[in-house]
């Protein structure tokens, strides 16, 4: 086997490795998003289930609990799909290029 082959089969073998790992991760990060889902379900279930005891020092706080599990999905979904880097125009052009000439002093101006 040549230098070039053997150095073409092994860049091959780290794409494909690679591309397994991605696969992998993107099948993983889907269930993550599943399992995400059934416990807004359950939390739903247990915030409408309990109740508000008078005089309780502590309670659960299942709305930051539900903002907090929509940010990790909010997470996940950026990371997977990813939005195409748009170009960022800075800086708003006026159009606008005439400008007032300045008044000039009576020992300024020519004949």
């Amino acid at each position: 086997m040549t230098p070039s082959s053997l150095s073409l089969l092994l860049t091959c073998l780290v794409t494909l490795g690679a591309f397994a790992q991605d696969v992998r991760e993107r099948s993983d990060l889907g269930l993550i998003q599943r399992q995400i889902t059934a416990i807004e379900r359950l939390a739903n279930r247990a915030s409408s289930d309990s109740v508000n005891a008078d005089g309780a020092r502590y309670r659960f706080d299942y709305p930051r609990l539900s903002a907090d599990l929509e940010r990790v999905r909010q997470g996940i979904r950026t990371y997977l799909s990813p939005s195409r880097a748009q170009p960022a125009d800075l800086v708003e052009l006026t159009g606008d290029y005439r400008a007032q000439a300045p008044h000039l002093r009576p020992s300024d101006e020519h004949d």
